[in-house]
């Protein structure tokens, strides 16, 4: 049975025919806004997924250029300090003078590994969220959205009709 048909059929008002057709396409109407907002929304997730990856290997360029500097600010110091350990007379490669750029080295390395270790926690972080975002964008189902939204509709549109067809059971 057809649509007007059924209308007929079950004696409706021109009124109440046309409120149901409208609930219908409200319902048709909001059902692809929500298929469009959810892809919309998967896409967002995925690009700001991608965005995050990008700043994680940022992040870890910036901490190899940065322990780099440090590197070399340790080196520079180190060869100032021999200087002037050497002006002063002293043996540089024993005694305090050898304790004293041993000293230097270390602390130098320890800088440089804790530039790299930070470097590493800000891409891991970084990498929680990608993956946070990845998350988001597989549980965006547009499919799932519109037919939920189909459902809750006719639903409605269902129990609009069955008060029309029946006015005396409400």
């Amino acid at each position: 049975m057809c649509l007007p048909a059924a209308i007929a059929a079950a004696g409706l008002t021109g009124a109440q025919a046309t409120t149901l057709a409208l609930s219908a396409v409200g319902t048709a109407v909001s059902a692809v806004g929500a298929y469009n907002q959810a892809s919309v929304q998967r896409q967002v997730a995925n690009n700001n997924a991608q965005v995050a990856e990008w700043q994680a290997q940022d992040a870890q360029r910036r901490g190899e250029t940065e322990a780099a500097a440090v590197q070399r600010r340790a080196a520079a110091f180190k060869s100032s300090q021999r200087v002037s350990l050497a002006s002063k007379g002293l043996d540089l490669n024993s005694g305090t003078a050898a304790d004293l750029q041993d000293e230097t080295d270390f602390f130098g390395q320890i800088d440089t590994d804790t530039t790299r270790n930070n470097a590493r926690k800000e891409a891991w972080a970084l990498r929680a969220q990608r993956a946070n975002f990845q998350a988001e964008a597989a549980a965006s189902r547009p499919w799932m959205a519109a037919g939920g939204t189909l459902l809750s509709g006719a639903g409605q549109v269902a129990d609009r009709w069955n008060s029309y067809r029946n006015p005396t059971v409400r």
